[in-house]
């Protein structure tokens, strides 16, 4: 398998939304910039996605997509005139109003869009009332049909309805209501929980906390160089993976990015990454910046990884902590 080559590009159109998820792995929330990507930005994304002797299928995500509808609509009509396969993710927070989700979905498939995921988690239900998944879940089968749409996490459907639809449910209710060790099978096993962007800090509670050595024999090959998953931002970061806040270059030149690459030639924190893991990463910054782990250890490798680089982006201008953002943010 040739490095760099996903199956599935994110655009993200803005890292803006109106939840800031405890568990989100960009750190999207509603502090960021309101301009989205612009048009231009956007068609120069889709076009770098054909680089590919196999063009991967692309997803419009954020942040929340669905701020900037007009947009979302333009990059189903690029995408479906350059032949690219294309959906959109959503968290709902939008759907107050079914028939109104139903004409945007309408619009959406008309423009050439082919498919829709909705989140649907705990997570997000603590701060979107579960009544606008449940609605925006009925319009896009409404539009889409059971193949067009998929819902992430459906086992999670009935969990948000345990308790009143109509309102957000904090997450400490599972706990009242499972005991934290219900609670932590539940949210973190059940949804699988990648301890990166926020959920290290905000719901790493829910899970025992090992010391930096315990991921000493970790390393990112499969993260960084063989991810399935990735992600083109409006900044011009390519990230792979779900490693959120870090680039492994920009894909407005990506035919140079993926020569680099296929040559092992990485920038400097990608290299320690790829053949010493967080770990390494740890140890550089320890050595060179004065890092100090935190002393009641992480909740897995990639909470370990973002800690250290939040040490690194306040110490040095390192080019691969990019967005800045994503760390303004945590």
């Amino acid at each position: 398998m040739s490095v760099l080559s996903p199956r599935d590009i994110g655009i993200i159109l803005t890292y803006r939304c109106h939840s800031g998820c405890r568990h989100c792995l960009y750190n999207c929330g509603p502090g960021w910039e309101k301009k989205p990507m612009s048009q231009e930005t956007l068609r120069q994304a889709l076009e770098a996605v054909t680089t590919w002797p196999h063009a991967p299928q692309v997803h419009f995500t954020g942040g929340e997509p669905f701020l900037h509808l007009p947009l979302l609509l333009e990059g189903a009509r690029v995408a479906n005139e350059l032949g690219i396969p294309s959906y959109v993710e959503t968290s709902a927070s939008w759907c107050t109003d079914e028939a109104e989700a139903v004409e945007h979905f309408v619009a959406l498939r008309q423009a050439g869009l082919q498919a829709v995921l909705i989140s649907c988690s705990p997570f997000h239900a603590e701060r979107i009332p579960p009544a606008r998944t449940l609605r925006a879940v009925r319009a896009a089968l409404d539009v889409f049909g059971p193949q067009g749409v998929t819902v992430y996490l459906p086992n999670f459907l009935e969990v948000i309805q345990i308790f009143d639809v109509e309102r957000p449910t904090p997450l400490s209710r599972y706990e009242e209501k499972f005991g934290i060790e219900g609670a932590q099978r539940l949210l973190w096993q059940g949804y699988g929980i990648i301890s990166g962007g926020r959920s290290g800090y905000r719901l790493g509670h829910l899970v025992p906390r090992r010391p930096a050595q315990a991921f000493a024999e970790a390393d990112c090959v499969a993260d960084v160089l063989y991810a399935h998953h990735s992600h083109f931002d409006l900044y011009g970061n390519f990230i792979s993976g779900f490693c959120g806040g870090l680039t492994v270059g920009d894909w407005r030149d990506l035919p140079r990015l993926l020569a680099d690459f296929s040559a092992g030639r990485y920038p400097q924190l990608i290299d320690v990454l790829v053949h010493r893991g967080p770990y390494g990463l740890l140890q550089l910054a320890r050595d060179q910046y004065g890092y100090d782990p935190l002393p009641d250890g992480y909740a897995g490798k990639c909470h370990l990884c973002v800690d250290v680089r939040r040490h690194l982006v306040e110490k040095g201008d390192f080019p691969e902590l990019r967005p800045k953002g994503f760390y303004e943010n945590l």
